[in-house]
Formats: structure tokens, sequence, C-alpha cells
């Protein structure tokens, strides 16, 4: 944690302070909250906002808060707060320290820093060593479990003395500049940690929420300068690709990027702001969180949790500062759905996420929430639905028939999603697992997609209330193809497993 900025004025909080007697009483004192501000030489909000980004340490007492004498003499010489650990944590500084150079990495020295913050950090290396996407700590039982999600799946990495769960909460709770005395509601907090091997420092995500026996943790792991925000990047087949570009090129019009959480839809929508990113067309998003910063696009951050500031009242702000372009994060409500309407008839293009399972299923859930469908059916131009599925590892990967079951299945979703299935590839390879791949057969993730391009045809059928099974045959017929069938692609290529497809895709 970076030093603070000392006061340099005095301004006592309470006439009724006395420095020279606080300055007086010996390290293991408790002070009152008048004591502290008088001994800091500060106002009371600035004490406060001290407080609340976890800069002081304290403890209620009633209604009133007490203070070591020592955590101020702390402050004062820019150190974090004292973090009273109840056990040993060498342990667990030497098993990941261990971990770390199992996978040939050098552990971060230790550069002064208190020991429970030193094994924050080391964790954190760990999880990016391994390249996951999120870690999570949490209280199980009788010990905390290290939990990391490396592909799309959660795998349990360690666990330690359930003892050290408090003290290392606190210590990534002052890292990220979050409450340390707040422990009954959730909190969000940032860390930006140089790394090894890194252009930028990473970027690390941290919801803290309250839970049986003691809070638990969930960090998201951002990779700055890692993301390539391309089209040709994403991987959509060409003919859809042809699609997602035409619609970008539309001077308005509503397009939906649909699937459920973690399937890659921020990655896809980034990459479309990207291309549209030009000198002449203002770029406007909202979103909750906003997950890497685009050069380019003006950024609005909403946090309806804790804030007035909600997606609505974002959007209608946003109207006033002349887009030509908006995302927004996500419908949420019919509220955020009919202004994401009113804005893409009106001469904005409006890219924005629902969860839907498939793509014509996105426009019954809009009609479902209250869209009138002959609103809907003007707006809406392109329809974005996806997954992620694992590739096979490169290196020990084998060719391999499936069984006659898998195959069969195939073949169904081949011919239901508009493939010829006798024309497929069919060069099938299966997972071995190797140490690259940490035994799992399976290395980096592809994405799998439907894009539905709302024709005059599937416009009329959305105005008289079309099943979403009526709007697939519709679309089959002018030649969509499903997402399963994209999938089946990937696999007859031999990039992914086909039992890795059937596990992933929705299956009409």
């Amino acid at each position: 944690m970076a030093k603070s900025n000392r006061p340099t004025k005095s301004t006592p909080a309470s006439k009724k302070s006395a420095a020279p007697a606080v300055s007086a009483s010996p390290p293991d004192q408790l002070l009152d909250m008048d004591a502290a501000i008088a001994l800091l030489r500060t106002t009371r909000p600035t004490f406060y906002r001290w407080l609340r980004a976890g800069k002081l340490k304290g403890m209620k007492v009633g209604r009133q808060w007490r203070f070591y004498r020592s955590d101020i003499d702390r402050f004062l010489q820019g150190q974090g707060p004292r973090i009273d650990l109840p056990t040993d944590i060498g342990p667990l500084i030497r098993d990941l320290q261990a971990r770390l150079k199992d996978y040939s990495a050098t552990p971060l020295p230790d550069a002064g820093a208190d020991q429970v913050q030193h094994a924050v950090r080391l964790t954190i290396q760990l999880a990016a060593v391994m390249n996951a996407s999120d870690l999570h700590l949490a209280l199980q039982s009788d010990a905390a479990h290290l939990r990391v999600r490396l592909d799309g799946v959660l795998h349990p990495l360690l666990s330690y003395d359930a003892r050290l769960h408090p003290a290392l909460i606190a210590a990534w709770k002052s890292l990220a500049a979050c409450d340390l005395n707040e422990t009954e509601l959730p909190q969000d907090g940032r860390i930006l940690l140089p790394l090894p091997g890194l252009p930028e420092p990473l970027d690390v995500r941290n919801t803290f929420v309250p839970a049986l026996g003691g809070e638990a943790l969930t960090a998201r792991l951002l990779r700055r300068g890692h993301y390539n925000f391309s089209l040709d990047h994403l991987g959509f087949a060409p003919r859809d690709q042809e699609k997602v570009r035409r619609a970008l090129a539309a001077s308005h019009g509503l397009l939906l990027f649909t699937g459920p959480t973690g399937c890659g839809k921020t990655t896809v929508i980034y990459s479309c702001l990207t291309h549209l990113i030009h000198p002449g067309v203002k770029v406007l998003s909202i979103e909750d969180p906003v997950e890497v910063a685009l050069d380019g696009v003006v950024q609005i951050a909403v946090q309806e949790w804790k804030s007035q500031l909600t997606f609505p009242a974002a959007i209608r702000a946003a109207l006033r500062s002349d887009p030509d372009v908006m995302m927004v994060g996500e419908i949420r409500n019919l509220d955020t759905a009919q202004l994401c309407l009113q804005v893409a008839l009106t001469g904005h293009l409006v890219l924005t996420t629902l969860h839907t399972e498939d793509a014509p299923a996105a426009l019954v859930r809009l009609t479902e929430l209250g869209l009138a469908p002959f609103v809907l059916a003007d707006a809406a131009k392109l329809i974005v639905a996806q997954r992620l599925v694992r590739r096979l590892c490169p290196e020990c990967r084998r060719p391999g028939t499936p069984d006659a079951a898998l195959l069969a299945e195939a073949e169904r979703l081949a011919r239901a999603g508009g493939l010829d299935w006798s024309a497929l590839p069919k060069s099938w390879k299966e997972p071995v697992g190797c140490k690259l791949c940490r035994s799992t057969g399976y290395r980096g993730r592809a994405m799998i997609a439907e894009v539905l391009e709302i024709t005059p045809e599937l416009a009329q059928a959305v105005r008289r209330s079309a099943t979403a099974r009526e709007l697939r045959t519709l679309a089959l017929g002018q030649g969509f193809t499903t997402m399963a069938a994209h999938g089946l692609l990937r696999a007859a290529a031999g990039e992914t497993s086909l039992a890795e497809v059937l596990a992933v895709a929705p299956k009409p």
C-alpha cells in the first residue's frame, strides 16, 4: 500500500483534545477518537476518510472508537495497519513460495512488507503465474481454502490454518483500500500489483462478502496489455463475422450480446467498441464495473448497490453528452431496456448485454420483460449468443474417435443447427494431460457463438410475438447456424473435444 500523505496543517477536531498529553502516552495505551485526531493534527472528515479507506486501524467499544497509540504511530511513519497474528504465517508463505518455484517463477521479495501482506502478494502472484482468471478465499469447516479458476473450471490449490484467515482478509482489505473495520457488509476494492514479466501492473478486482464463520474473498485478475480487442481475434465463423461488421457499420440500432456470466461477452463487446473508435465518433460506455480502460471511449462506472448512479440515471445523463455510440453494460430491468430502445431509435448505435440461453430467446425475453414487440422489431439489428469451450492442449492432444453415443448426438445437433454433417472434416482429437496443461488436457479457451441478424422477415415475426422456436426455424431457413454447430466445427477441426462442446453448448 502506498504511503499516505501526512497533513501539514494543525486543525484539531475538538477543543477538548490535548496533544501534549497524547504524545506522552505509552504505545499500548488506548486513545479515543478526539485524542487520535489531535495526535494526527487533521480534521474529523479526513480522519473518517482514512478510517474507511483502511489506512487506520481502530476498534469499536460499544458505540465509541478506540485506537492504540502504536497504530497511530505506524500511520505517521507511512506504514500499513498492524495485523494481529494468532499463529505463525511462515508455513503458508513457504508453501506459496514452493508452488511458485514449481512453475519456474521467482517469488516476490519481502521488500520490507509485513508478513501478512507478503503472503497476500505471493497468493496473487501464484494465481497470475497459473494464468487464473479468479481466486477464492473462504473458510470451510476447520480450515481456510484457496481455490483458483482456470479455463472456467474451479480448482482447489491449497489449505491453511483457519486462524490466519481473518488476518489475511484484513491485510488484503488494507492493500485494496477497503474498510478494515467493516465486516458485515460487502465491499469492493482494487489492487494494482507490479509483477515480473508483465508490462503493466496486474489489476486485481476484489469483492469481500460476509459469510458464516468469516468473510470470503473473490479476486478477479485482469492483465493490462494482455488483451487483444480485435474482431479478427475473436474466432467468429467467417459468415458470422461479416454480420457483426455489417451491424457495426450501421448508424443506429440495438446490438445484443447474450450468455451467462463468464462467457466472454465483455471481451467481444470491447472488441466491437475498439472497432468503432475513430476521431469522428464519440463512443461512451456505462459499466458496472469498468473492466478495462479503453483509449477513445468515455467510460462511466455505476455502482447501483451503493450510489444513486444507476444504469437508467447514467443513460439519461449520457444522452445529454452527444454520443454516437453507447455501450450499456447490462439490461437488468424494464427501465434500462426501454431507455436502450429509445436511444437506439433516436439515431444512436447501442451495444448491451443480456442473460439468455441463445440468440432467439433474447428477443422473447425482452418482450416478456415488457417491451412492445413492434418497437423491439424496429430497434434490434443483431444478437450474438456465445459460450467459451476449453481448447485442447496442443502439446499432448492426440487423435481419437468419440464413442457412438457422442457422435449420434453431434450429428443430431449438426443437422438441427444448419450444418452439413457429411461435409465436416471430422479430425477428432481427445485430451491427454501433461505438465504444461496441469494434467487437464486443456489449455486456454475459445469462443463458440451464434449470430442472429434481424432481417425483415424476422422483424415481422417479432411483431407478431413469435416463440423462440419459431424464430430459430425461420432464421435457419435464412442461413443461420447455431452455437452448437459452431462448436462442432471447432471440435471437428481438432481445436477442442467433442465431449467439451456437448457439455457447454445449448441443445435445441
